[in-house]
């Protein structure tokens, strides 16, 4: 079986940038995960206004 190389950049401008690039998606992803993080917070709040919402409601 044989096997297939894949080439590396050699040169340090090509390091730099996907240096950067991995920089720039870590820091994306770790805003995505804040995000569905704060989203996942919110539905439990959510879902007892809407359970109790209206039974509250009715009391004033």
């Amino acid at each position: 079986m044989a096997t297939a190389t894949l080439p590396t950049p050699s040169s340090s401008v090509a390091r730099a940038g996907s240096a950067t690039s991995a920089a720039v998606l870590s820091v994306l992803g770790t805003i995505a995960a804040i995000g569905i993080a704060a989203i996942g917070l919110l539905v439990v709040p959510v879902a007892l206004l809407v359970a109790f919402g209206p039974s509250l409601l009715a009391m004033f």
